[in-house]
């Protein structure tokens, strides 16, 4: 009894010795792999969320494209790029009004309250309060999930009432514009002309019938950056959302490309990881195109009737 009092006394010292906690040196080591798991599961939850926003902006010009089919539908003919001209500009002689293809699209995908709002009657550039109203409207389909200016108006030279909080806070941004032309989408470095060799252009007339190149094979719209966050630069959904591919993806003057955001030469763009843009076919289809495409490619992609129809993306 005196041996088994004697056992049971050395394990009751021996179990209150041990600490019921972590050491320094362990907590230490659980911190430091929890640290690792965190550092590598980040990068994959970060690719994970952008191949999300990537799906949604491609979604977003498939969306677009079934538009365009459905106004084709009812008018027989694509939208023109925009009603831009004036007497003193490349000898026009009509009288413009400015608003572009994706204003005239937008019944087509549920904003027919947005396109009743404005008054087609007048000028785009907000003189009628309508029209103030109705430009500085977010459409969120024109809007790229990647691109960290979101919804932030853009500035517009030519805006007589300014919606937004800051003076330069004008019309809507969109992250979309028609692809216009192969080489220049101007007729003199400023204003757009009306003998572009894509589909969309000024004061535009194009049936499919005309994509001889095929519509599967010719480009109709494609995605575009604007500035930096708080810099209210880019383009805008109501007017001028047009441009060429002579500079190619990613180019000089994009913020993608390292540039310093210029309108006339800003190009196609955008923030995805993957160098290069979406880009909306004539068929309704959207398609990544790599910023490493050869240039010749990309311009007979451009054009709705160069006679280039063995040129697919990639």
């Amino acid at each position: 009894m005196r041996q088994f009092s004697r056992t049971k006394g050395s394990l009751i010292r021996a179990f209150s010795r041990i600490s019921l906690g972590f050491t320094l040196v362990e907590l230490l080591v659980v911190i430091a792999i929890i640290g690792i798991l965190i550092a590598l599961l980040l990068p994959a939850v970060q690719a994970a969320r952008e191949a999300a926003r990537r799906s949604q902006c491609s979604n977003n010009f498939r969306q677009v494209g079934l538009a365009l089919h459905n106004y084709h539908g009812v008018h027989n003919v694509f939208p023109p790029a925009t009603y831009h001209t004036q007497k003193s500009r490349c000898s026009y002689t009509v009288t413009y009004y400015g608003y572009s293809w994706s204003v005239f699209i937008l019944p087509y995908f549920e904003q027919g309250a947005n396109y009743e709002a404005f008054d087609f009657e007048t000028f785009y550039n907000l003189g009628a309060s309508t029209n103030l109203d109705a430009s500085g409207r977010s459409i969120p389909l024109y809007i790229c999930p990647s691109d960290n200016q979101r919804d932030e108006l853009v500035g517009c030279t030519a805006a007589i009432n300014r919606p937004g909080r800051d003076p330069d806070e004008d019309i809507g941004r969109t992250n979309m514009d028609a692809v216009a032309d192969s080489i220049d989408w101007t007729c003199d470095t400023s204003w757009p002309k009306l003998d572009a060799d894509g589909i969309l252009y000024n004061y535009s007339k194009t049936r499919i019938s005309d994509i001889t190149d095929g519509t599967s094979h010719t480009l109709i719209v494609g995605e575009i950056t604007g500035g930096e966050p708080g810099s209210f630069q880019g383009h805008n959904f109501v007017t001028w959302n047009l441009s060429d591919t002579a500079l190619g993806i990613n180019g000089p003057f994009s913020r993608p490309g390292g540039g310093t955001w210029a309108y006339r030469e800003a190009g196609f763009s955008s923030f995805h990881s993957g160098g290069g843009c979406h880009f909306l076919f004539a068929d309704g289809s959207a398609h990544f195109v790599n910023e490493d495409i050869d240039q010749r490619m990309l311009t007979a992609l451009t054009t709705r009737s160069g006679g280039e129809t063995d040129a697919t993306a990639e």
